[in-house]
């Protein structure tokens, strides 16, 4: 059992936040960890590693037993970090710090002890000669290649579907949010995880591993689709510790969307397949523009849509994030007839 002191400074300082390039980790871990993949993007990485064109990333799979190099995990500094802005983490990790980070990973023993106290005897073994000889050929590059290798891999299983995750991750901290508020913070990190439970001022974790996570600096929380169980990455590293929390919140599920945002409001969001004004929307939706404007000003406060100045128009469009919930729009109406513009709407200018 893994057990997180959860002093009063760390409680608050808790925070949720996504991580793209972890997320690739995690996907990584778990291809390692199980025998098959279930989701497709697991096995189109699976599939990817077995390729050659990933002989860095294959070989940190191949030799992966409990730990893994701090430096794939880089910390979200905001809620939704750029994956560039990961893979500029990735890339411009101090040398020192890759050397220590593989040191461990690779060579095990007391290195790999002092990252993570709680590992047993049969974790602390060394990888074998094929994985040690494929990380350090050209050592001098090895964050700069990690970093191409997952961006490489970024672009051909998660980029296209990002978007619908992200949203997915969104409600669910959205959720959190509200048990937190019913059941108070213990009580709703212990609802995090079959495998976690509060006792007594701390957050335990069931697991074949033992030991203790001490001090006062605080996790981040990062959700995670492809994680099937409760991860610690770098969590004896202020400012980098995170708890990752496995999501039911597959791309390919959209959301029940009506009762969260209202008939209306969803009306007007799905006729936002192309931009409109604030005029156009009132005449197609028969409402008044002041109760138009309403909704679009709970919309654009919730990132479901922006709005755009052409002269003398402003234009509403969807926003990615609004585009991933609602996913394929319906089959369009009638289209008006050729030659006259959409009741009430203004003539783009050209």
């Amino acid at each position: 059992m893994i057990r997180l002191h959860m002093s009063a400074e760390r409680l608050a300082g808790l925070r949720w936040a996504v991580s793209p390039v972890g997320e690739l980790a995690a996907a990584l871990v778990t291809v390692s960890e199980a025998r098959t993949a279930a989701h497709p993007v697991l096995r189109r990485l699976r599939a990817l590693l077995d390729s050659g064109h990933l002989p860095t990333l294959a070989a940190v799979t191949r030799g992966y037993t409990a730990y893994l190099p701090e430096l794939l995990t880089p910390p979200p500094r905001t809620f939704l970090p750029p994956v560039e802005e990961q893979l500029h983490a990735v890339a411009s990790t101090p040398t020192s710090t890759v050397n220590a980070q593989f040191t461990a990973f690779l060579s095990g023993g007391t290195a790999r002890r002092d990252r993570c106290p709680w590992l047993g005897e049969h974790e602390l073994q060394q990888a074998d000669a094929r994985v040690r000889g494929r990380i350090e050929m050209n050592e001098h590059d090895l964050r700069e290649r990690l970093a191409g290798e997952l961006h490489w891999l970024w672009k051909r299983t998660m980029a296209a579907r990002w978007d619908a995750v992200t949203a997915g991750f969104e409600g669910f901290v959205e959720r959190q949010g509200t048990v937190a508020a019913r059941e108070g913070l213990g009580g709703a990190l212990a609802g995090l995880h079959s495998s976690m439970c509060w006792d007594e001022g701390s957050l335990r974790i069931d697991s074949p591993l033992d030991g203790e996570v001490s001090g006062h600096h605080p996790f981040t929380l990062v959700p995670s689709l492809f994680l099937p169980r409760i991860g610690l990455h770098a969590p004896l590293h202020r400012g980098g510790a995170q708890l990752v929390v496995p999501v039911n919140a597959s791309p390919d599920t959209k959301p029940v969307m009506a009762p969260v945002l209202g008939a209306t409001r969803l009306a007007i969001l799905r006729s936002l397949a192309e931009p409109r004004t604030t005029t156009a929307l009132a005449a197609r939706h028969h409402l008044t523009a002041a109760t138009v404007s309403f909704h679009l000003s709970r919309l654009l406060a919730a990132d479901l849509v922006r709005r755009e100045r052409e002269g003398r128009y402003v234009y509403y469009r969807r926003t990615a994030r609004a585009r991933a919930l609602l996913g394929p729009a319906p089959p369009a109406g009638p289209a008006p007839a050729p030659g006259r513009p959409e009741a009430g709407s203004a003539q783009r200018p050209r």
